[in-house]
């Protein structure tokens, strides 16, 4: 056998391998790695948390080539700072949180309203934030939540020194109520929270009731801009008797700004198309979910592969 022979053998034994290859590539255990890609949420049981763990299940049903993986953090404070530094690929951060680096950042979408909700309970004297002084208070267990109940004492006059900070995770709010170990506990997602359900007992006796945010609202608003929303809860949420006013602050979708298009793109399909999958059952504050108003992410812009996905579906 001549080289020449030899190298067309090989060639057509190459070739002929191919499709072979090619089809064992395919047989299930022999694909390619799935891409995962990491989704920075917040504090367990938190809304958060939740959606987080609801955005993943519905990208694995999706079948869109990559898969979610979500990490349980401190919220959005660490959450924007994950996007930053490149360790977490999509993150949920609250707008006002995200508006500090919006040049720096990109959205893939805005997602639901969270209502900022402060609880005492329902048989406390106190009604507004100015009779917090000398009070135990929780301001949350999340950074933003945090965060948020530093402006709303200083929308109220009340300086910090004035009260005594302790952090309550939102698992154990209606506990910590009942026992007495706060006065007034800050949280923020969803109404009603999945968390604040006393059915079973749990809480103090008559429940909790809101303190109305009205005037903390239009303060917030007026140094800060529309991030800060006026809203309006409904009498008939936990053991108010009343209409109370709050504040409510979007919730962003950030991705790396690196992160490929068709990623971005196939979670903007999984947002529009299984919207139903995303939304807490009997839970308000997540209507967003829809092209029209999935765009409007308060200035931050949009990722390119979000953009191009908008497009597509006419937003």
């Amino acid at each position: 056998m001549t080289p020449h022979q030899s190298a067309t053998i090989s060639r057509r034994r190459l070739l002929a391998a191919a499709p072979a290859a090619a089809a064992a590539l395919a047989l299930p255990g022999c694909s390619t790695p799935d891409r995962r890609f990491t989704l920075g949420t917040a504090e367990p049981r938190g809304f958060f948390y939740d959606f987080g763990q609801s955005l993943t299940a519905a990208v694995a049903r999706a079948k869109i080539g990559f898969s979610l993986d979500p990490r349980i953090t401190d919220g959005s404070v660490e959450n924007l700072a994950g996007i930053l530094s490149g360790k977490l690929d999509f993150s949920l951060v609250l707008a006002d949180v995200a508006l500090t680096e919006r040049n720096r950042l990109h959205a893939v979408g805005r997602l639901y309203l969270n209502y900022l909700q402060f609880a005492v309970p329902a048989n406390s004297s106190i009604r507004s934030i100015s009779e917090l002084r000398g009070r135990t208070v929780s301001l949350g267990a999340s950074s933003a939540t945090i965060r948020a109940g530093h402006l709303l004492l200083k929308a109220g006059g009340v300086p910090e020194s004035e009260v005594n900070v302790k952090e309550v995770a939102v698992t154990r709010v209606l506990d910590a109520l009942a026992s007495g170990e706060v006065d007034a506990a800050l949280f923020a997602g969803g109404v009603p929270h999945p968390q604040m359900e006393t059915s079973g007992g749990r809480g103090p006796v008559g429940g909790i009731r809101l303190i109305d945010l009205a005037g903390e609202q239009r303060i917030l608003q007026a140094e800060y801009g529309p991030v800060y929303q006026p809203v309006t809860l409904p009498m008939s949420l936990y053991s108010s008797g009343t209409e109370i006013a709050s504040v409510g602050i979007s919730t962003l979708l950030l991705a790396r700004p690196d992160l490929p298009n068709d990623v971005v793109s196939g979670v903007v399909g999984v947002l529009i198309r299984r919207s139903a999958e995303l939304v807490p059952p009997g839970t308000v504050g997540v209507q967003f979910l829809d092209p029209r108003s999935l765009i409007y992410t308060s200035g931050v812009p949009l990722h390119a592969g979000a953009a191009e996905a908008y497009r597509r579906n006419h937003a």
